[in-house]
């Protein structure tokens, strides 16, 4: 116990000692000790201090090499300032302490002891910071950054780009894609576009680094390998390029996903030279490039997936340039220059960039300066950046062929290049050498105009039409100083000096206007002549090519030609010589072209061919197509042409003469053409097989474009070089020539095919190998297209891309039996139509041969049931879906049994992925008792998916539900879907469930016409309230249309549906439909009204269409509003168009409260609302407390049918329409003004009144507010038309004053209360005090600038008699006179001379039997001579236009059109001696009593008629043949197939442009 208490004493000592003693003695050392402490801390810190200025200087050195410094560096001389501040704020308290205290007999203890105590605290926390400032380095490498990781300055996200964007992002996402090209010419945004891919992949995630490396024309390896490797903040070691490429290699390899942007590649560039992995090796490594070149893609990097760059769209260059230009061009009297200066860059963002910033915040000069230079192309600041880039392009063309061929782009029309007329010019020009036949001639040119293409040179285009970009057209056009041009629409007022023009190689003259030519082009080294004419009285004198004598090529289209220049002969080195489009006469001179190669006389109107074209022995190529009207070709002079090679008849000569059958026959006959040994292009019409010699058709035939039999039209179309259209007998389709030509045709149609019952096996036994298109028309025999029954298994249609079969009676199915599995592996378009024993196009054993299909149209196919069938004992696997991934579209028309694109529904398994029916109303709870008994088959099934398909159109089918309710798997073939059109499917209920519509998300065009039974466009397919449709649904609709729907009652049910993009909206002829979303209330306890009577009303507040344009409402009787008083605050501000009609219900256009929401409404046309009592309801407006700012709408035309009212009080402080342009009402009865003065008084843009059988008594309605003589001012307004105002009295009751400046068109008819003008005795009567009524114009205010004059003959007296000033109708060019009623009426002669300018005729109802006398006075006379255009209309009575002994050809020598119309009484339109040699158009319609038009040498006049119709007349001949010697004489001018003229039948000749014949009903 001792010991224990022992050791309780000294714990409790112990205890004390550290409790009480310790402390103590601390506390004292802190105060006696304070000196030293304060010592220790301030060398502690000038350590510390040394130190971090030894890490600083390290770090300081890491920076200025652009590393990055270690975190914790930063963090430790972060914390050394912060405890160097505590130090030094303790070492200022160090003076307080000394500082003593009982009148300093004693130190200050307290402060010493604070102060010691924060010391011992800082010196710890030192001592710490000062262990961890031991660093082996302060900083790193920086971590690569790609060019992805910082957005792209400035680029704007036009949709031409954003399309393509997304689709390189996608390929770059494809797995089974490695490399990936953009293509484009130069300046069009190939970098920059990469640059966005770049910046998207690296935000997506889908590439964790992205470098770029710039390749250029001459590309440095060890500078591109640098460029990557700084990318991937990568230092080579290695110094050989192989070395570097080794280790590069590896880096890249390392990465998990890289991407590597190639830009600027010329030619083939080694991968594995640079470093960079490549092939299907290395997955994690993808490739990007771009090039001006497509061929260094394709060809050079083996890149097959391609996208060409192409330049803006108008507005999207505009919107670029004019933000880049500044606010300078919103200056109205510079913005048109600005425009055609943008227009200039033509959607280059290089050009439109540095253009618009050179002339940012220009004065009007500058700008106008700016557009003659970009004209010129000069080589200035403005030009150089794009100069310089197509300089580039165009030295790195190889060759100086395919130079040429560039430059010769260049000085023809840029957007209409035929690759025809290039082979035309360069045989003639010589441009190729060591080239002798025109094929190998046109090899050599494809495979040029090919490399341009590749190069971005030149566009590709249809039907054998390339284009050039306008700023390469100018580039190439300013290359060559020797080349004098004049582009289209320009005016050449004078041609360059003499010694100018003797230095020119070229003339290049596109559609200018040519005041004339000179009398001798002095041009001793012209080469080529090109002469695209717009002026008909161009005249070519006929010394012209005197001094021309190396000409080579000439090319004069659309001049008349009557005689060839007799200076032609001196043409000896003449190659080429085109006349296309000409007025020719006699042609016999081009006989004496002995170098001729190609002679071109395309749609030429010749009628004979000159027996002295035989001379032309070196000749090529002959051109004679649309020469409808060409019947003679003398014998044996087409096989005198030993050279050519092509020849082209196409809508030509048709009248060859029968070898052997008549010796003295006047025509070439076919056997010539089998003398041609060079012969390897024919394009002919043969009408009668019959004629068709033996052995006609050989194997030398290359290109060939062959009619046989009536009927045929050529087409336009040039997708192929051998085309065939057959109408023959079983006889002619066996011969030899026949034969053989069918095995090499790529292009087929046949009509009337007899005694064949299957295609492939009984016209070709080899299966068509070479075969395309083939087009099968009327057939009442064919069974099959393919019997693989019938032979052994050959490949049938290996390369057919296109099949249309129209009106075969017995076909019974395209491919009989199991074809091999290659036919129809390329098939991509199958049209079938008017086949009613067919059922279905194929079945499940021709899967192959639909891989390919991108579309399928089936029409009026009576028991068509199915798209593909199964059939029994195929061995095809059932469970196995066909994929037609490359189908993106498919029509369906008129199937009345149609059910299921496959006969294979597999409705089990749709309906097990169904989990609950639809039951979202009681309309749905039937359709779901209806499921249970019968599972509706539907349209689309799992045994088929279209993944891919983009337009759908159903029309008149049977089928209930066009996909599955729960569609599950099958939603997402249709995510590609952005057209669906449905029309009359009678027994469709509704079109989508929720679940269908989620999946459509590309849909951007809906159209639901006719569908009788749908009541709901979407139901939804869930229980309870939260399953409503609510917010975005079909996200990208923008054309939306319901016709003809009378059982819609809604598009949905829902809360708040949003369609962000839809512009334009139809609903027409949809009674039941009375509120487009409604709420779940089940839609009969509506119909039964069990909820009150309630105002229908279309769009409230749970229709959100932000951006919606346009809006049509037509038919819906059972409407009272369109927009309720409060809907979506976003709705319809944007509304541009809104169209209402037939809404009889319809209580008011707009919601009073609402009505400045639509103040972006510029179109507006209501009519036939039978209960609207006015157009804007501004009472309410009126009515409301608060005061408003005037809102001025943008409202520009108003079109206005059957109302009473357009405002029901005066918007006067309410709203401005000072935005109209035009105002249309028509058949308004109740309608008694127009416009309140207020609006009146405020029109400023007002340009068209029109008003047409209304009851308006007065235009302006009376204001007692302004006071006496208002002054209406309309200073846009040029057209002004009253017709039927029964009622008019007035233009406004008071006295008034009114100013129409601009006014040019005066038309007022059928007005007869209110005098129309202010002649000078009713002016003298004002005057003088007396009362008169105020007519509508004052004359002398109305009438100085008016060009079109309607008067009927009351003031047309007036104006004979003088009553007005002379020189009031001097601008008049279009003068109208009408109501000749009364029978003994004549034709006020005395008022032509007052019209001294006028143009154009029209004389209108009336009772004349004649309209011009036999004698006129001189002034009448020069005025007649002056019409260009004589319209008469609505004369029963008359018989003589003109008299007989009235000199025509002298008083109407320069008109161009007759129009004459409703003439019953009329025997023909002009006596047997006139000629009419300038008259272009005639139409003649509803002259029942016409014998003949015109006399046939009247008819031989009309040498420039090209436009000529007749309808609504009895058969009558064209011309009067009485006094006609011979009457193939007519024949020449008019064609045959016009010769009698049904009733209701229009025909047309065109003899310059297109000349066809047409013929409408």
């Amino acid at each position: 116990m001792e010991i224990v208490g022992s050791m309780a004493s000294t714990l409790a000592a112990e205890e004390v000692q550290r409790s009480l003693i310790h402390p103590i003695r601390r506390s004292v050392s802190r105060v006696f000790n304070y000196s030293r402490n304060v010592k220790s801390l301030e060398t502690l810190m000038e350590e510390l201090s040394d130190k971090k200025t030894r890490v600083q200087h390290s770090v300081d050195e890491a920076k200025n090499k652009t590393e990055e410094i270690e975190e914790d560096v930063v963090k430790w001389l972060a914390s050394v300032d912060a405890i160097t501040e505590e130090a030094d704020r303790v070492l200022e308290d160090k003076d307080k302490a000394k500082k003593r205290c009982f009148m300093g007999l004693f130190p200050n203890l307290m402060t010493r002891y604070r102060v010691s105590t924060e010391i011992e605290s800082i010196e710890e926390k030192a001592v710490k910071i000062s262990l961890r400032g031991e660093f082996n380095r302060v900083s790193y490498p920086p971590a690569r950054r790609g060019i992805g990781d910082r957005s792209v300055k400035d680029y704007e996200d036009f949709e031409s780009r954003r399309h393509v964007l997304y689709e390189i992002l996608d390929a770059l996402k494809d797995n089974d894609v490695n490399l990936v090209g953009v293509y484009g010419m130069p300046g069009v945004g190939k970098t920059t576009i990469v640059k966005k891919v770049a910046e998207k992949v690296k935000a997506n995630r889908i590439f964790d680094v992205v470098v770029l490396a710039v390749v250029s024309k001459t590309p440095n390896l060890r500078r591109i390998q640098g460029e990557i490797a700084d990318g991937l903040g990568f230092k080579f070691e290695a110094e050989t390029d192989r070395g570097r490429a080794e280790r590069l290699r590896e880096r890249l390899e390392r990465e998990t996903k890289v991407l590597v942007i190639l830009d600027d590649i010329w030619e083939r560039l080694e991968l594995d030279d640079v470093g960079i992995p490549s092939g299907s090796d290395n997955r994690g490594c993808k490739i990007l490039m771009t090039s001006r070149d497509r061929n260094a893609l394709y060809r050079g990097m083996d890149t097959k997936k391609l996208f060409h760059l192409q330049d803006l769209l108008e507005n999207e260059a505009w919107n670029l340039f004019k933000n880049m230009a500044g606010d300078a061009i919103k200056n109205p009297d510079l913005k048109p220059v600005a425009v055609k200066v943008a227009k200039r860059c033509a959607g280059l963002p290089i050009y439109l960039v540095t253009v618009a910033s050179a002339l940012k915040d220009g004065d009007l000069s500058e700008w106008k300066d700016a557009l003659e230079r970009l004209k010129r192309f000069d080589k200035d600041e403005i030009n150089s950046p794009v100069n310089s880039a197509l300089e580039l392009s165009y030295i790195s063309l190889k060759g100086e062929e395919i130079k040429l061929v560039f430059l010769l782009c260049g000085q023809l029309i840029p957007h209409y290049i035929p690759i025809h007329d290039l082979l035309k010019y360069t045989v003639g020009l010589g441009l190729f050498k060591h080239i002798s036949t025109l094929d190998e001639a046109r090899h050599r040119l494809n495979k040029l105009v090919n490399d341009l293409i590749a190069c971005c040179l030149l566009e590709g285009g249809a039907d054998g039409i390339v284009k050039m970009h306008d700023v390469l057209h100018s580039f190439a056009a300013s290359k060559d100083h020797r080349v004098f041009t004049s582009s289209s629409g320009t005016v050449l007022r004078e041609w360059p000096a003499k010694d100018m023009l003797a230095q020119y190689s070229a003339i290049s003259l596109l559609g200018c206007k040519i005041s004339e030519l000179p009398e001798v082009l002095n041009c001793p080294k012209m080469e080529s002549f090109i002469l695209y004419n717009v002026d008909p009285s161009l005249k070519i004198p006929d010394c012209l090519f005197k001094g021309t004598k190396t000409l080579q090529l000439m090319d004069m289209s659309d001049v008349q030609l009557p005689t060839l220049p007799s200076s032609l002969q001196f043409l000896e080195k003449l190659q080429t010589l085109c006349l296309d489009r000409c007025g020719l006469g006699d042609i016999a001179l081009i006989g004496e072209l002995k170098m001729l190669k190609v002679l071109s006389l395309m749609g030429s109107n010749i009628d004979r061919l000159p027996r002295e074209i035989g001379q032309l022995t070196r000749l090529q190529l002959l051109d004679l197509r649309n020469n409808p009207m060409l019947e003679i070709i003398p014998p044996n002079v087409l096989s005198c042409l030993t050279q050519l090679e092509d020849l082209y008849m196409e809508n030509s000569f048709l009248q060859w003469g029968v070898e052997g059958l008549d010796d003295r026959r006047n025509n070439a006959s076919l056997a010539e053409l089998k003398d041609l040994p060079k012969l390897s292009t024919l394009y002919l019409h043969i009408t009668d097989p019959m004629i068709l010699p033996k052995d006609f058709f050989s194997k030398k035939l290359e290109r060939f474009n062959i009619l046989i039999g009536e009927g045929w039209e050529w087409s336009s179309k040039r997708e192929t070089s051998t085309i065939m259209k057959l109408k023959i007998s079983a006889s002619i389709q066996s011969e030899e020539g026949i034969q053989l030509l069918l095995k090499r045709t790529e292009d087929l149609h046949l009509d009337g095919l007899e005694g064949v019952k299957s295609v492939s096996y009984e016209l070709d036994g080899q299966g068509f190998p070479s075969l395309k298109h083939l087009h099968i028309q009327n057939s009442l025999e064919i069974r099959y297209i393919i019997d693989s029954t019938m032979l052994s298994p050959i490949v049938d249609f290996p390369f057919l891309i296109s099949l249309s079969l129209d009106n075969m009676n017995k076909l019974e199915k395209i491919c009989n039996g199991q074809p091999v599995a290659e036919s129809f592996s390329k098939l991509r378009i199958l049209k079938v139509k008017s086949c009613p024993m067919l059922k279905n196009l194929f079945s499940l054993h021709m899967e192959r041969g639909l891989l390919q299909l991108e579309e399928i149209n089936i029409i009026d196919c009576e028991i068509m049931e199915v798209i593909v069938a199964e059939e029994s004992g195929g061995g095809a696997d059932e469970d196995e879906a066909i994929k037609l991934t490359q189908l993106r579209t498919l029509t369906l028309e008129c199937l009345p049994q149609f059910t299921s694109v496959s006969s294979k529904s597999n409705a089990a398994s749709i309906s097990q992925t169904r989990p609950e029916p639809l039951i979202t109303d009681v309309r749905s709870n039937e359709i779901a008792s209806d499921t249970r008994l019968r599972t509706p088959m539907t349209l689309f099934n799992k045994k088929i998916e279209v993944p891919n398909l983009e337009d759908l159109k159903l029309s008149s089918i049977e089928v209930e539900k066009i996909w599955p309710d729960q569609p599950g798997e099958l939603s997402c073939w249709f995510v590609r879907l952005t057209s669906l059109i449905v029309e009359g499917c009678r027994n469709l209920k509704y079109l989508f469930t929720t679940s269908m519509v989620e999946s459509l998300a590309q849909l951007k065009r809906l159209e639901l016409c006719d569908c009788v039974s749908m009541e709901e466009i979407i139901i939804k397919n869930g229980l309870g309230e939260e399953e409503n449709v609510r917010g975005m649904m079909l996200p990208k609709l923008e054309f939306l249309k319901l016709k003809g729907l009378p059982n819609l009652t809604r598009f949905c049910t829902g809360h708040l549906i949003q369609c962000c993009f839809l512009q334009e909206l139809w609903i027409e002829d949809c009674p039941g439909l009375k509120t487009f979303i409604s709420n779940s209330l089940s839609t009969d306890a509506v119909a039964n009204n069990q909820f009150g009577e309630t105002n229908s009303t279309l769009f409230d507040e749970k229709v959100a269409f932000s951006n919606i344009e346009k809006l049509r409402i037509v038919g819906m009787d059972n409407l009272n509003m369109i927009w309720h008083t409060e809907f979506h605050s976003d709705s319809f501000c944007k509304l541009k168009i809104l169209q209402v009609k037939q809404g009889n219900k319809l209580l008011n256009i707009f919601p009073p409260n609402m009505l400045r929401s639509f103040q972006n409404l510029e179109h507006l046309e209501v009519g036939d609302c039978a209960s609207l009592e006015e157009v804007f309801d501004l009472r309410s407006l009126m009515n409301e407390k608060e005061s408003y700012v005037v809102t001025a709408f943008k409202l520009k035309n108003m079109n206005l049918q059957k109302m009473k009212k357009v405002w029901n009080t005066n918007p006067h402080g309410i709203l401005s329409f000072q935005n109209l342009h035009l105002v249309n009402a028509w058949n308004c009865p109740s309608l008694k003004s127009l416009f309140p003065a207020s609006v009146a008084l405020g029109l400023p843009q007002l340009e068209e009144l029109k008003l047409c059988s209304c009851g308006v008594e007065e235009i302006v309605a009376e204001e007692e507010r302004l006071g006496e003589a208002p002054k209406f001012v309309f200073p846009k307004t040029s057209s002004f038309i009253l017709w039927d105002l029964p009622k008019l009295k007035s233009f406004y009751p008071g006295r008034h004053t009114s100013e129409w400046p601009v006014l040019k068109k005066i038309d007022v008819f059928h007005c007869n209360e209110v005098p129309v003008f202010d002649p000078e005795l009713q002016s003298t009567q004002r005057s003088a005090g007396i009362q008169v009524q105020q007519p509508i114009f004052s004359f002398e205010k109305a009438i100085p600038n008016l060009e079109e004059l309607s008067l009927d003959v009351k003031d047309a007296v007036k104006v004979c008699q003088g009553q007005f000033s002379a020189d009031l109708f001097h601008k008049v060019r279009v003068l109208t006179l009408r109501c000749f009623d009364d029978a003994s009426a004549e034709f006020p002669f005395g008022i032509l001379h007052r019209f001294q300018n006028m143009e154009k005729l029209v004389v209108t109802c009336g009772y004349l039997k004649e309209l011009f006398p036999c004698q006129l006075v001189d002034e009448e006379e020069h005025t007649l001579a002056r019409i260009r255009c004589l319209e008469l209309c609505n004369f029963p009575n008359l018989e003589k236009i003109w008299n007989q002994d009235l000199r025509v050809d002298q008083l109407l020598q320069n008109l161009e059109t007759l129009d004459v119309t409703s003439c019953g009484s009329l025997i023909n339109l002009a006596p047997s001696a006139s000629t009419f040699g300038n008259l272009t158009a005639l139409h003649v319609r509803d002259c029942k009593a016409l014998k003949y038009l015109v006399t046939s040498s009247t008819a031989r006049s009309l040498v420039q008629l090209s436009v000529m119709s007749i309808k609504e007349c009895k058969m009558i001949p064209l011309s009067d043949r009485s006094n006609c010697d011979k009457l193939s004489k007519d024949e020449d001018f008019f064609p045959g197939n016009l010769e009698h003229t049904k009733a209701a039948e229009s025909m047309a000749i065109r003899r310059k442009g297109q000349r066809t014949l047409e013929r409408r009903p």
